[in-house]
Parts: structure tokens; sequence; C-alpha cells
């Protein structure tokens, strides 16, 4: 893969994980010396003797602990991605050792394998 290409996905990779950022503040707090380890936001909707607002402030906890994580592991992803940019490793996958296809990048630029590797992995788990 040229250089030209490579730094484009560098720049979409520095743009969604910005992105990733945005959205992990939105619905958590970073965790201090810990990278970008983030831990969700427990809301608070107002009285805590009302059944109603403890049952909500519970659920959208729940649901922001599981938006957390997901964003989390997104963030990674793309910071490993961007890493194997640095190390001149990017679009390479790392099962096979061939290029990983410019049409998988454009879709999930963060990917660590071919569609091949891919499908051969997901049929053996």
């Amino acid at each position: 893969m040229d250089q030209e290409t490579i730094q484009e996905f560098q720049k979409q990779l520095e743009e969604k994980k910005e992105q990733l950022l945005a959205q992990l503040a939105g619905v958590s707090r970073k965790v201090e010396g810990e990278g970008n380890n983030f831990e969700a936001s427990y809301p608070n909707y107002g009285d805590p003797a009302s059944i109603e607002d403890s049952a909500n402030e519970v659920a959208d906890y729940t649901t922001n602990l599981s938006f957390e994580r997901d964003l989390e592991n997104e963030l990674r992803a793309v910071e490993k991605a961007l890493q194997r940019v640095t190390e001149g490793k990017y679009g390479v996958c790392t099962y096979c050792g061939q290029d990983i296809e410019r049409e998988r990048l454009k879709i999930r630029p963060e990917s660590t394998s071919c569609v091949s590797c891919k499908k051969t992995i997901k049929h053996e788990e």
C-alpha cells in the first residue's frame, strides 16, 4: 500500500479516535492514570425516594455501561491501528501477512485481518 493511501487511513483513524473520545465523554468519565480507560457515569435524576427515578437511573446506567465498553473496545482497536501505522505494519493481515483489501479498510480502517482470514477465523469460533 502506498504512503499516500496509508496517510488517508491514518487521518480517518485519528478522526474516528476523536469521535470515540467525544462519545465516551458523553456517557462516562476518564479514569485518571489508566490511559484511555473510562468509567460509565451513573445518572442522577432527582428524588432518591422516587422508585421511578431510581429505576430510570439504573436502566440508563446499564445502557451507558454497555455503550461505554463497546466504545472503549473500538477505541483500543483504533489506537492499535494507529500504532501499526507508526510501526509501518498498517494494512497487513496479522494472520497471513498479506495486504488487507483496500475496500475492507475503507469500511473498517482498524481491521487487522484480510477478508479470507476473517472468514476462516469466524468459522473456527
